[in-house]
């Protein structure tokens, strides 16, 4: 059986929409903030972040990053929309496959990012709260990041 789920998270960013999409697209900057807390590790292993380009990465405790993804690029429109499909596998098997639509725009401190993850989990309904867990965790790392005022990669 399918479980399914539709998590949407809304934050706002102490940054213009320009340097917001810069971290959230860079490579470096993503592993960065992806990972949700200090015991977990994201390890990107392949970056083409344009439409019709894949991310591969490795994701997990940090001693050991166990679960395998695989992200395809579909709408990349700069500072405004970014739309992704992501397998999570673990140990070769299916864990999930979600779809993630963010959506920035200008909002008066800065930047309004709007999160929709549609996921398809193979292995329970709780896999949702695990999605909902590390994207709060990596939203957060990203706010920080976004308040940095060290420039970004292009």
């Amino acid at each position: 059986m399918t479980d399914f789920a539709t998590l949407t998270l809304e934050r706002e960013f102490p940054c213009p929409p320009d340097r917001l999409f810069a971290l959230m697209t860079d490579p470096a900057a993503r592993a960065v903030w992806g990972a949700p807390d200090a015991d977990t590790a994201i390890e990107i292993d392949e970056a083409d972040i344009r439409p019709g380009g894949r991310e591969v990465a490795r994701c997990g405790p940090k001693e050991a990053p166990e679960f395998d993804t695989v992200s395809l690029f579909h709408v990349i429109e700069p500072d405004a929309r970014l739309i992704l499909t992501e397998t999570l596998s673990l140990g070769g098997g299916m864990v999930s496959v979600s779809l993630v639509t963010a959506d920035l725009a200008a909002a008066p401190a800065g930047t309004g990012l709007t999160v929709t993850l549609q996921v398809a989990s193979l292995a329970g309904p709780e896999i949702a709260g695990g999605y909902r867990e590390g994207w709060e965790g990596a939203l957060a790392n990203l706010a920080r990041l976004a308040a940095d005022a060290l420039p970004v990669r292009a």
